[in-house]
């Protein structure tokens, strides 16, 4: 090392840049965490299951209070002016498919009566494609396709098919709801026991029916949440093309573009209004799978606060390493140059070790030689 370097400054260099380094290695781990986050909730993915060819897709969703509902014929209105829109925009299907999906929902509590007994369901009554935006796992049967497929099928969960059936091999068999009957179609598992799924999803057990089915015992249907996957080749298209079809009341409603909500930018917005990020403004009684991400976007703020700190932390310690490394008058070019000069000082020491081997080499076998006794002319007469 050159004798003009500071080894107590150059030491300190060294320090910050450990410091620089864990604080990298900690921004990986908090990203680490926020993406395992994303990827355990799967209706912010169904963009991606919707497109064949990985096109990218925004999955915004409208939420209503109760009283600010509105009813299919408004759903379908808004499916056919989204329809137009996006024609105009010149996003056209391929044959035979459609560019963009959607589905409606609206939750309820229903008595659901069977052969072993009756108990209160969370009722989630809902219509389009709500089983591409919330896939589950069947262990047996299937899901109804839409309202028309069969509007009397219903999917329930193990805990209500053992509750009213004490059983849940029960395909084809018929639960009564407020006086009508519908059949099973299928029945599902809970994504999770533990965690905050567990926590949202409620001790209730849960039936899922189709918005048809559930006319004939609500009469009219009052919808709350209406979720769309539309195609998002720039970004803010999908947005836009929604905000332009669907207006309601921004104190009775909220839109949240679910595939955005995981982005920097949001959790760092999400960071600016932690302290007041559980307060209700509205009435909006949210599903279990929406309240699971708002469990996830607090998370996300908390560990942004961190991520903050320690990306000044880490920028600062490196400002200050490469400063301190300057001042400690330490170079890496001295340090390749130096160690250069003692590859090439061995290089050339390496031959004239050699000869010096190869000499000591040669004197020590004339000496032996030089050293043999020979006999004398006495000897030889004798």
């Amino acid at each position: 090392m050159n004798e003009k370097v500071n080894k107590k400054v150059l030491l300190a260099s060294g320090i910050f840049a450990v410091i620089f380094a864990s604080c990298l290695l900690l921004l990986g781990i908090f990203e680490g965490i926020v993406f395992l986050m994303k990827e355990n909730i799967s209706f912010i993915r169904a963009g991606e299951r919707w497109s064949a060819d990985g096109d990218p897709y925004a999955v915004i969703t409208l939420y209503t209070e109760e009283s600010g509902g509105v009813s299919l014929d408004q759903i379908g209105q808004w499916a056919f002016s989204m329809d137009a829109a996006l024609l105009e925009s010149s996003v056209t299907p391929k044959e035979g498919a459609r560019s963009w999906t959607y589905c409606a929902a609206t939750e309820n509590t229903l008595q659901v009566s069977g052969p072993k007994g009756s108990t209160a369901a969370q009722t989630m009554a809902v219509s389009g494609d709500f089983f591409v935006f919330h896939p589950m796992t069947f262990t047996y049967g299937s899901a109804f396709l839409n309202d028309t497929s069969n509007p009397m099928g219903v999917v329930l969960d193990r805990e209500l098919a053992w509750k009213v059936f004490g059983a849940e091999n029960i395909i084809g068999m018929t639960v009564e709801v407020s006086g009508q009957e519908f059949t099973v179609v299928g029945v599902v598992e809970k994504e999770s026991n533990t965690g905050v799924y567990a926590y949202t999803y409620g001790e209730r057990p849960r039936m899922y029916m189709s918005c048809a089915g559930y006319s004939k015992i609500a009469g009219n249907v009052n919808i709350t949440m209406f979720e769309t996957a539309l195609p998002n080749a720039v970004s803010s298209f999908g947005r836009n093309i929604f905000d332009r079809v669907v207006r309601m009341n921004e104190e009775t409603s909220v839109v949240l573009e679910a595939s955005d909500r995981f982005s920097l930018r949001n959790r760092f917005n999400n960071m600016k209004s932690l302290d007041y990020s559980w307060i209700r403004e509205n009435k909006i009684a949210f599903p279990y799978w929406e309240n699971e991400a708002k469990v996830a976007d607090f998370r996300c703020a908390v560990m942004m606060v961190f991520e903050v700190i320690f990306t000044a932390a880490g920028v600062t310690s490196m400002l200050l390493s490469f400063i301190l490394l300057r001042l400690s008058g330490y170079t890496f070019t001295d340090t390749l140059k130096n160690t250069w000069r003692k590859i090439e000082d061995k290089r050339k020491s390496a031959p004239c070790k050699q000869k010096k081997l190869t000499s000591a080499n040669r004197l020590q076998k004339g000496g032996k030689r030089r050293g043999k006794p020979t006999a004398s002319p006495s000897d030889r007469m004798e």
